[in-house]
């Protein structure tokens, strides 16, 4: 009898786990189906993260190829493709030489334009920050005080990566607009930082003793001091190394003013 018993018992649980087999196995399939998605998708995301930074890196590259040979129109094209091709960082940098070249054609407003535009493509903070650098100098002219103060001040801060530099052009900027006291503040200031590049803190100390001796009233000596101050930034820029596969953040391109570290 007992095993009449166990008997039944076996195939009322065998006929359970068919019920729950058939009312469950979609979900489970689908859930299944889900995960094969989510871990195709990342592995998709990172593969492509990888084409486009390589597709980007190639056309960059012919870009620049084509600024070489002064060949502006093939330089644009490839600089607009590196954009399309989608990987942040090259974005930036292309943006940035694309406004370079609209600096050499004196075409200031399109050239602040691409920079804003190239600051706010990339997270990284090596390009971003210079691009709004070589913005607020573009401005330094044409612009207002408080335009060039507002775009400057948030780079002055601790741990931004060109907070010298910002700091430097807003000090510039003061003298250029007649705040004298104020200009020679922000210069003693810098002189005062422990990790200054020693041409930086001689280009203030130069500053400095402009402003005492009462030069620095001159516009002519203004524009002479900041040009000065530009020259220097750019040709220390165009020691910073092309952005490599694994670390495309890491140059500042010399298109328009840049860095001093």
């Amino acid at each position: 009898m007992s095993d009449v018993f166990e008997e039944v018992e076996e195939n009322l649980r065998s006929e359970r786990w068919k019920e729950l087999f058939r009312k469950w196995w979609p979900i489970g399939a689908a859930v299944a189906g889900a995960a094969v998605l989510v871990v195709g998708g990342i592995w998709f995301l990172d593969a492509r993260k990888g084409w486009t930074a390589a597709e980007a890196s190639q056309a960059y590259q012919r870009g620049m190829d084509a600024l070489q040979t002064q060949n502006e129109a093939a330089a644009e094209a490839a600089f607009v493709e590196v954009e399309a091709a989608g990987n942040p960082s090259y974005q930036a940098l292309a943006l940035m030489q694309r406004a370079g070249l609209r600096v050499e054609r004196g075409e200031t407003t399109e050239a602040v334009a691409l920079f804003d535009q190239a600051a706010e493509a990339s997270d990284e903070p090596l390009i971003a920050d210079v691009a709004r650098l070589k913005a607020a100098w573009l401005l330094m002219n044409s612009g207002s005080l408080e335009d060039v103060t507002a775009r400057l001040s948030p780079l002055t801060e601790e741990g931004r990566p060109f907070r010298f530099q910002a700091q430097e052009a807003l000090a510039l900027a003061r003298l250029q607009h007649g705040q004298t006291d104020a200009a020679r503040q922000q210069f003693q200031a810098l002189t005062l930082e422990l990790d200054l590049p020693d041409s930086m803190r001689q280009r203030a100390q130069v500053a400095m003793s402009m402003i005492d001796s009462g030069t620095a009233s001159s516009l002519s000596g203004i524009v002479e001091a900041a040009g000065r101050a530009q020259a220097q930034a750019q040709a220390e820029a165009a020691a910073a190394r092309r952005p490599g596969a694994e670390s495309p953040g890491a140059e500042a391109p010399a298109a328009g003013a840049a860095t001093d570290q």
